[in-house]
């Protein structure tokens, strides 16, 4: 999965945003991780990917609101996709 969608969160300045931006990729790498442990332990990737999906799904719908939810997951089905044809 390797890269970040890019978001606008407003921050006020540019060191700050780098220092948000690399919060978002560890944090990102450390959920990834655990999701795949979990799904490899579990034997069952689609459960894994229906619980991370509705979690995500609807705090990302309260927090960003409707419109921008789904751009945000049309563009991670998007990187995806482009990664699947690349590996």
């Amino acid at each position: 999965m390797g890269q970040i969608i890019s978001v606008d969160f407003s921050l006020p300045n540019n060191n700050q945003k780098c220092t948000y931006e690399k919060k978002l990729i560890r944090i990102r790498d450390e959920i990834e991780d655990y999701l795949n442990n979990t799904a490899l332990s579990e034997k069952d990737d689609l459960a894994i990917a229906l619980a991370a999906g509705r979690y995500a799904s609807m705090k990302l719908a309260q927090l960003t609101g409707e419109k921008s939810t789904k751009k945000f997951i049309n563009e991670c089905i998007k990187t995806s996709l482009k990664h699947n044809i690349m590996t």
